[in-house]
């Protein structure tokens, strides 16, 4: 292996290195985008925590006066490519299932439901 050729792979290397560990401060989350795009941004019922890296979703119930809608809650989990699978078990919890979690592409969602306070939604960057 000649010299040039044996640089050329550790700076390569070592270039690769570096770019994967850069941190792009000021990067939008997925989350503020999905606020962004359904209109949801500065609302009590939909809340980013952890440095963009959570999301709070209140969903109005039978005894709410304030919450998301049903559209509106679609709307975010639809911009995060939430799979139909979580969408329908979301759907179908009942109060009495309790506490209820689920996973996809780097997303964790946690919720639970109460016809009187509606489906309450945590989502979590991996």
């Amino acid at each position: 292996m000649s010299v040039g050729v044996a640089i050329g792979l550790v700076l390569g290397i070592g270039g690769t290195l570096t770019v994967s560990s850069i941190d792009f401060y000021g990067a939008r989350s997925p989350f503020e985008g999905a606020l962004e795009a359904c209109d949801l941004t500065d609302r009590p019922t939909a809340v980013l925590g952890d440095d963009g890296r959570s999301l709070d979703l209140d969903h109005r119930g039978e005894g709410d006066a304030a919450g998301l809608t049903t559209d509106q809650l679609h709307c975010v989990l639809d911009e995060l490519e939430a799979p139909d699978r979580v969408i329908s078990r979301m759907q179908r919890t009942r109060a009495l299932d309790g506490h209820q979690t689920d996973e996809w592409s780097g997303v964790e969602a946690s919720w639970i439901y109460h016809p009187d306070t509606g489906l309450d939604v945590l989502l979590t960057l991996l």
